[in-house]
């Protein structure tokens, strides 16, 4: 689809401010956020550098990056490379940070100063995840679809056979449009609900 392109490196800064603008349960997160980089930090830009060809754009109508869906197609290997190769840098820089704009900020800085865990999801037949955001003038256009089934693509030439995604309970018109992509919910943390759906 024309609208819809893998992720160059130009795209980086597109990346962060998509991320902060849709960080807080899908709306939003400038308000939030004292530091606008942290979000993109953890949830976006490391995929570029760990699977590039797991991660698109969507376009807008003057040919910028609106949307994007990012990812892997093996967790376990993308935390391990998180934690020992992308995280160290940030964590230096983060760990003297003691002062946060929200709740919202703080807990994503304490999740990027823990890193992520061991990926529990790959022993149950979902090694791959994904994160997906849209800017509202891009929403309700079938975009968020169009980028889910090019990811369901790709991610099936990787040799993944099922993909698990983390939802902000927050965020209920999420939940429906997973659904309609074919997930199912797997698990539901306090936080909100793990989906999964198995590749056919």
């Amino acid at each position: 689809m024309q609208n819809i392109r893998n992720i160059v490196a130009q795209d980086i800064p597109y990346l962060y401010s998509i991320s902060l603008k849709t960080a807080f349960a899908g709306l939003d997160g400038t308000p939030y956020f004292a530091d606008p980089w942290c979000v993109g930090h953890y949830y976006a830009v490391p995929y570029f550098f760990f699977e590039p060809e797991l991660c698109f754009v969507a376009l807008n109508e003057h040919n910028r990056p609106s949307g994007y869906i990012v990812g892997t197609s093996d967790t376990r290997a993308f935390n391990h490379w998180m934690q020992h190769q992308w995280l160290p840098v940030l964590q230096d820089h983060y760990q003297s940070v003691d002062t946060y704009k929200s709740e919202a900020e703080q807990n994503v800085i304490k999740t990027l100063l823990k890193g992520p865990g061991e990926g529990m999801w790959q022993n149950l037949g979902y090694p791959a995840h994904l994160h997906i955001d849209l800017l509202e003038e891009l929403q309700g256009k079938g975009l968020g679809r169009s980028l889910m089934e090019t990811f369901f693509k790709a991610v099936r030439q990787k040799g993944a056979k099922g993909i698990h995604l983390g939802v902000d309970g927050r965020n209920t018109r999420a939940f429906g449009f997973y659904e309609k992509m074919g997930f199912t919910i797997l698990e539901q943390p306090s936080w909100g609900a793990v989906f999964g759906k198995m590749l056919a």
